[in-house]
């Protein structure tokens, strides 16, 4: 059959409108339009809405830094106890072989609940590991009516997010800043490292692409960090957890990213090497590395994950970005548990110069170029038990 220009052109037109059609629909189900919203994201909104005091103590808490968004806490609650667990089910493989990270969250959202309680009139009395038969039972909290005091740290909570972008290169933070941020670690078992100078980032630099690198090319190393991507839309909004598409960064690439057909594994990992190589690492005002006396002490690990929790929300209160740069000290964790050549290992003490410390917990700062969104959260119902 001829077709006349006519027809070509109509024919031409039902297929564009149709493909148009089709990707407007990708994009409707891949949450192009949707950005931040959903039952995944409703808990950074309704944090102060809850019927009780300890469950909004609670809901401050899971609104804390965690590693690979696995958010691995569950929580027991009475009127005045809050009592914190690890969920060993959301422990993220080998990519934290000896639970350092997931330590590190759990005090993350200690800090989180303790400023909280504050906020809500309660003097809190702490008790880290408070079961030593019993290594899940990270923290005992008893609450005593009080005067309530709202802190700034505790007003940035829900403002607090990580920044994986590109910082202001031409806005450097300044020593004195450094020097307040520093000021924050008290506790004589945390010591915080700074490397500011050129010759001292490089040196972080080369050792934390380095461990990226090695980190890909881990075959199990690289599926448990990609079982916590989550691309599908439907899926991010069940399981509410995982790393995103719109905490990445992109920019104006983002949409075009969500409508595309997902990534493999391979493809994800050469992006993610990429952005650290060319952007997070270059663009980083300075690099600092939060370390204790015994790495593998659960209490020095949660009280890392404070610190970390008041470094970032302090941060956020001055507005300058932050993220946590784990790879180095994952590999470090990977290399010991396979009884490996400690490569990377005397690579990070030799960057700490001080073998009176162990590094558990790198990141960089610097000021933002972009807005972050925010990341999945399981609500209270999916936590409390």
């Amino acid at each position: 059959m001829k077709l006349t220009r006519r027809d070509f052109l109509k024919f031409g037109g039902a297929t564009l409108v149709a493909v148009a059609g089709g990707v407007v629909l990708r994009a409707a189900d891949q949450g192009v339009f949707s950005v931040g919203k959903g039952i995944a994201y409703e808990p950074w909104r309704n944090w102060r809405d809850a019927a009780t005091a300890t469950e909004r103590i609670v809901a401050a808490g899971i609104l804390a830094s965690n590693p690979h968004n696995s958010q691995p806490w569950i929580f027991r609650i009475t009127d005045a106890v809050i009592d914190l667990f690890a969920d060993p089910e959301r422990q993220i493989g080998v990519i934290d072989p000896f639970l350092r990270e997931m330590y590190i969250g759990l005090g993350c959202a200690v800090e989180n609940m303790m400023l909280a309680a504050q906020a809500e009139g309660f003097a809190a009395t702490l008790q880290l590991m408070p079961d030593a038969a019993d290594q899940t039972h990270v923290a005992h909290i008893e609450l005593v009516p009080s005067s309530p005091l709202l802190s700034d740290l505790y007003a940035a909570i829900p403002d607090r997010h990580t920044d994986r972008g590109a910082y202001d290169m031409a806005h450097p933070v300044a020593t004195e800043t450094l020097e307040e941020i520093e000021a924050l670690t008290t506790e004589p078992d945390i010591r915080l490292f700074w490397y500011k100078e050129a010759a001292a980032r490089a040196q972080f630099s080369r050792i934390a692409l380095e461990s990226t690198e090695a980190l890909i090319a881990d075959e199990q190393q690289s599926k448990d960090s990609h079982a916590w991507w989550r691309q599908d839309w439907d899926q991010l909004q069940e399981t509410a957890d995982g790393i995103t598409l719109d905490t990445q960064a992109l920019g104006p690439i983002t949409p075009i990213a969500k409508i595309v057909p997902d990534l493999s594994r391979q493809q994800n990992d050469a992006a993610f090497v990429k952005n650290v190589r060319e952007t997070m690492l270059p663009t980083a005002s300075a690099f600092g590395i939060l370390a204790v006396k015994d790495s593998s002490d659960n209490t020095q690990r949660l009280n890392c994950g404070r610190a970390w929790e008041q470094i970032h929300l302090w941060g956020t209160t001055q507005g300058i970005a932050m993220q946590p740069l784990n790879q180095m000290c994952e590999r470090v964790d990977r290399e010991i548990q396979l009884g490996s050549e400690p490569e990377i290992g005397n690579a990070v003490r030799a960057l700490l110069n001080d073998d009176s410390w162990g590094a558990i917990m790198p990141f960089r700062l610097g000021y933002p170029t972009n807005k972050v969104n925010l990341s999945p959260r399981r609500g209270l119902g999916k936590v409390i038990v």
